[in-house]
């Protein structure tokens, strides 16, 4: 009875997964895009765009430059304001999902709201209200970025499933939100390297994260207490690379080899650092000297994360060239990938 069922709701899910594509299919051929902005009322999209203006406006009277264009590079994405030689810099030691606004950035929002709402007591459909509001506004702010709006559908579908008292189940939640963003631009899947690189991040994180996290290494004690976020750190960023190091390789013939050591040096302090940003950005209308005294603090912390860019990016094989990889060889290293997951038997949804 049980096994009948399960089959029925896999044949489901296929069919609907089935369903979608040939919406896309159809999409492909008629041509036109939506926009994002179509879904929002044009009187959110001017309140964000001010709040955002607002948040700069506080950010410039505090933070000296280059880095204030480093925290608003952080808030925001786009690397406009950035020097070319950082820019390259940054590229050069594996940090440049940091300035482009990834599912990161947007997983920090959330959870800092998540608190703050907490801790105001706001429960239920009230605490969806304005996580689902706090969200959108990121989205609009990080001006649509690819990987913002499939990490806030995600967002949002979590966030739904706890509503309703459901479970969460990402690897699903993930196949909507691409079929949904591809569905409106067909044209993101072939062009935008930053969504594909979303997408393989997190595919990474769902199958490999919990088969890394098993490993007789990581079940000492140390990593259960002390080295707790030290170790999630590390295992986010490495169950990400394996998916994501290839396309970057096969697309660019260029990767960084110092890339996990700087991702356990700096990702852990921008959740920090994003909270100091909004703090400063916030008490600079309110009480000016508790803005500045938080504000010496800030411009350490991002005067810290230049110091360990320059620093590696020096090393003469921070970064490495390949030779043009074959399409087959790229193909043969997921299909390896995916053989070692069945094994492991992290894709019995499937």
């Amino acid at each position: 009875m049980n096994c009948d069922k399960s089959s029925r709701l896999k044949l489901i899910r296929l069919g609907g997964v089935i369903f979608l594509l040939i919406l896309i299919v159809i999409r492909f051929n008629l041509g036109q895009n939506t926009r994002a902005t179509q879904f929002l009322p044009d009187f959110l999209l001017k309140f964000f765009l001010i709040l955002k203006q607002r948040i700069n406006f506080g950010l410039n009277k505090i933070i000296p430059e280059p880095q204030l264009s480093l925290m608003k590079s952080l808030f925001f994405g786009g690397k406009a304001n950035l020097p070319f030689e950082f820019k390259k810099q940054i590229r050069q030691v594996g940090l440049s999902h940091l300035i482009a606004v990834s599912g990161l950035h947007l997983t920090i929002v959330t959870q800092i709201v998540s608190t703050c709402l907490n801790a105001l007591l706001l429960t239920g459909f009230l605490n969806f209200l304005f996580s689902v509001f706090f969200i959108l506004g990121f989205v609009v702010m990080a001006d649509f970025s690819a990987s913002v709006v499939r990490a806030a559908i995600m967002a949002i579908l979590l966030l739904i499933a706890r509503l309703n008292h459901r479970l969460y189940n990402s690897s699903f939640a993930l196949i909507f939100a691409v079929l949904f963003m591809v569905f409106l631009n067909p044209k993101i899947i072939i062009e935008d390297f930053g969504f594909q690189l979303s997408v393989l991040a997190t595919l990474g994180i769902v199958y490999f994260y919990p088969v890394l996290e098993k490993w007789p290494f990581w079940q000492k004690d140390i990593f259960k207490s002390q080295l707790a976020f030290l170790k999630e750190t590390m295992l986010l960023s490495f169950s990400a690379l394996l998916f994501v190091a290839p396309w970057i390789i096969y697309q660019t013939q260029v990767f960084s080899l110092v890339t996990p050591l700087t991702n356990i040096l700096i990702v852990p302090l921008v959740p920090i650092i994003m909270i100091l940003g909004f703090l400063v950005a916030l008490l600079s209308f309110i009480f000016f000297p508790l803005a500045f005294l938080l504000g010496f603090c800030l411009n350490f912390l991002l005067s810290y994360m230049m110091a360990v860019i320059k620093i590696f990016s020096s090393w003469r094989m921070s970064e490495i060239l390949f030779p043009s990889l074959a399409l087959s060889w790229l193909i043969f290293y997921y299909l390896l990938l995916i053989y070692y997951l069945k094994c492991r038997n992290h894709l019995r949804s499937f």
